[in-house]
Formats: C-alpha cells, sequence, structure tokens
C-alpha cells in the first residue's frame, strides 16, 4: 500500500508534534495501574502489581491492571530504555506536578502512535482530495482531543492509530493480504481499548465476501488477549474489567462493564458538555458534513464505516456513567474513531473552504487552551473556563520556567500547523 505525501508533510508534523506532545500533566491513577504493570513484567516477570493502586482488578486475591494490556506491553522497551539510562522510576518517587521520567514514557508509547496516526490520517486526506493532507493532518493533530491524549499513558490514541490504519489496508489494499493486516490491525486495536471491537465490527462488515481473511488476520490478537486474560484471570474469557476493585466498582459492574443505554443527558455531555467534543473541536462538524459529501460523490461504504464508527463511539461514550472517563480533556472514549470521522475534512473543505478553515482555527485555539489545562483541573470541575493558575507544565519549563510561556508555545505552534495547511490548501 503507497499513500501519496502531501505540501509541506515534514513541516505539518514538526508543528503538530511542538503543539501536541511538550504538555505534561499531572501523575494519577491511569498512569499507575499501566506503569506498575510494566515495571512489573520487566523486574518480576509477573502480571500482578502494587495491592494499593486506586485502578486495579482484583483476581484471586491479587492485584492486576483493570486496564487493557496493550499500553503496559508496549511501554517495555521505553522502560527498559529508562533502566539503562537510570532515570527510571517507582510511581511514589514521581514529581507529582510532572514528571519527566513518566512524560518520556507516555510520548515513547502513545505519543509515537499519535503520530503515526496523524501522518495516516494526512495523507488518507490526501488520497480522498489532493491538497488536503496538510489541512486533514493538522486538525487531528491540534485540532480535536487526540492531540492532549498524545502525551499521556490512555490508550485511545494507539487505538486509534491501529484503527485508521486497519481502515486505510481494508480500504486501498481489497487484496486477501490487505484484508489479512487490516484485521490484523484493528485485532491489535482491542488489545489496547477493548471498545475498539466495535470499529472492528464494522471494517469486518466492510470486508464484505472476503471477510474471512479479516478475521484470520485478527486470530493472532485474539489469541495474545485471551493468552494475556487466562494467566491474569483464569479464563480467555474473562477481561480486566470483570474485577475492577476501585470506588467506581459497583457502577462499573451495571450495564455492560458500566455501559448503559445512551441518555439524552450523555449524549448533551458527549458533544456540548463543559469539555464536549463540539466544544473545543467545533470543526468536527464540517468533518460530520464532510462524510456526507464523501457519501454523496460515490465513496458510500468508506463514508459509511467513518460516519458508523463515529457514531457507535459516541453513543458508547454517551451509555458510560462517566462520559468524560475521569480525568481528561474531554470524552476520551470516542478517541479511536476521531481518524475515520476528520477524514470528513477533505471533502468539507473542497465544497466550504472558508468556513471549514475557520473552524479549523477555532478549534486549534480552543483545543490548545484544554490541552495545557485539563491534566491540572479536578476531573469533577464543571466550569466552562479554566481559571488563569490552572496550567499544566511543558518540557520548555526547564528552559523557560514560565508557565505562560509554555502554554503560548503550544498555541503558537497549533496555529501555525493549520496555517500550514492552508497554505498548502491555497497552493495546490
Amino acid at each position: 500500500m503507497q499513500l501519496a505525501g502531501y505540501r509541506f508533510e515534514p513541516l505539518v508534523l514538526a508543528l503538530v508534534t511542538l503543539a501536541a506532545l511538550p504538555v505534561i500533566s499531572l501523575t494519577g491513577p491511569q498512569d499507575r495501574t499501566r506503569y506498575e504493570l510494566t515495571r512489573h513484567l520487566v523486574r518480576q516477570h509477573t502480571l500482578t502489581v502494587e495491592p494499593g493502586l486506586f485502578d486495579r482488578a482484583v483476581f484471586d486475591g491479587r492485584s492486576y491492571s483493570d486496564k487493557a494490556p496493550g499500553m503496559s506491553f508496549l511501554a517495555v522497551p521505553a522502560y527498559e530504555l529508562e533502566r539503562l539510562a537510570g532515570i527510571a522510576k517507582a510511581p511514589r518517587d514521581w514529581a507529582a506536578e510532572g514528571d519527566l521520567s513518566l512524560w518520556l514514557m507516555r510520548v515513547l508509547t502513545s505519543g509515537v502512535l499519535f503520530l503515526v496516526a496523524v501522518f495516516l490520517v494526512g495523507r488518507l486526506g490526501e488520497e480522498l482530495v489532493p491538497g488536503a493532507g496538510a489541512v486533514t493532518a493538522a486538525v487531528f493533530g491540534v485540532a480535536t482531543i487526540a492531540g492532549p491524549l498524545g502525551p499521556t499513558f490512555f490508550e485511545h490514541d494507539a487505538a486509534a492509530a491501529f484503527v485508521v490504519a486497519a481502515f486505510a489496508f481494508a480500504w486501498l489494499r481489497r487484496s486477501r493480504r490487505g484484508l489479512a493486516i487490516a484485521g490484523l490491525l484493528a485485532g491489535t486495536a482491542v488489545l489496547f481499548q477493548y471498545a475498539a471491537a466495535l470499529a472492528a465490527i464494522v471494517l469486518l462488515a466492510y470486508a464484505g465476501r472476503r471477510a474471512g481473511w479479516f478475521l484470520l488476520g485478527a486470530i493472532p490478537p485474539a489469541v495474545a488477549l485471551g493468552a494475556y486474560d487466562w494467566a491474569a484471570f483464569g479464563s480467555p474469557f474473562h477481561l480486566s474489567y470483570r474485577y475492577v476493585a476501585n470506588p467506581f466498582a459497583e457502577r462499573q459492574h451495571h450495564g455492560f462493564f458500566g455501559i448503559g443505554v445512551p441518555t439524552l443527558h450523555g449524549l448533551r455531555e458527549v458533544l456540548a458538555g463543559n469539555r464536549g467534543l463540539l466544544v473545543f473541536s467545533p470543526v468536527l462538524v464540517a468533518a460530520a458534513v464532510g462524510l456526507w459529501l464523501l457519501w454523496r460523490r460515490g465513496d458510500r461504504a468508506e463514508a459509511l464505516v467513518c460516519a458508523g464508527v463515529s457514531a457507535l463511539f459516541v453513543l458508547l461514550a454517551a451509555g458510560y456513567f462517566l462520559p468524560y472517563g475521569g480525568g481528561s480533556p474531554g470524552p476520551r472514549f470516542v478517541g479511536p474513531a476521531l481518524p475515520l470521522l476528520v477524514l470528513g475534512v477533505p471533502p468539507a473543505l473542497a465544497r466550504f473552504a472558508w468556513p471549514t478553515l475557520a473552524l479549523a482555527f477555532a478549534s486549534a485555539a480552543l483545543m490548545s487552551v484544554d490541552a495545557v489545562t485539563w491534566g491540572v483541573r479536578p476531573f469533577d470541575d464543571t466550569s466552562w473556563v479554566p481559571s488563569r493558575n490552572d496550567l499544566a507544565k511543558t518540557v520548555w519549563a526547564w528552559i523557560v520556567p514560565d508557565r505562560n510561556v509554555g502554554a503560548a508555545l503550544v498555541l503558537a505552534c497549533s496555529l501555525a500547523a493549520v496555517g500550514t495547511g492552508a497554505l498548502a490548501w491555497t497552493r495546490r
């Protein structure tokens, strides 16, 4: 499979990197449970974790991570690298207001796969509408919650990278081998986020008569997940969420691991709450219109896949008892669908160029504010506007201690990424 590059591609990728990855959010339970599994894998060769963690699963008297295992296993090489460098730490030794060792682990795992997703989204955007690749990559990277999720230990950007890669192979490589690779990638996404199975099911339907090859490719990650569950929880069919033992355990055990029927309140929170998708990323309205335009121009199966996956993840988040999943930059469970939703930007740009670009600039500015504030705000903060004191540390703090300078650099790089995309579009 070959995807053409686009004008200013290296510059857009560099600006997205400088806008998204320098932010150092506070340490939290999500970091500890994933990191402790990584640390125990390397040091003790065991799947158990420390018993006192906030986020944990308890089975047969032993504590395990309650998350999908993908991020923890992915972090093993990065942890080994930090051990060799002498900077690896136990969670109790992290600096609470932003730890450089933890930040590096986040960037070498979620951050790298975030950039892979940005790369693929840009090239797929160029494939859909020549000249639109730069704008599409910039929108995904700095104008959606994918950017703030990049330098975290959340698994959503990692799952997004595998989902969009699976879609690329299923779409552009309709051969048996291409569909088998698509199945392998979609199955791997499930190793990072269980809900990615929704995207895998849609892609399976998209494969049509050759769905068997897609299923064949999905067997290795399915076996890997089953082996982990068997070793940790006594059965290949028992997911970690079944044994959650945190303060939310009672609610987690209602419905399907805490997911019930979507409600109007949940849908409002996901789309228009204080950290809703459309509040910080109004450009997603243009993306949704673009998927409709994609349908109208004849790419109906692809438009249905992108719109269907996006709708399923929005409804999933709307049915969960915590639509934002606790402390996060927004409804993070929608993360794996964002690359496919953003593929509506190229058709929207072709039809409504200036409104789409205006929404992209506005979204980049708003998301920059979210990126440098969400990690230091309480997860139950319901205010729409953060305080002036709610600024996260960035890696620039080791050069210029003033956090305002770091936040300004994030904003400048975000706007420059969209501006570069706009320039590429006007010169197409």
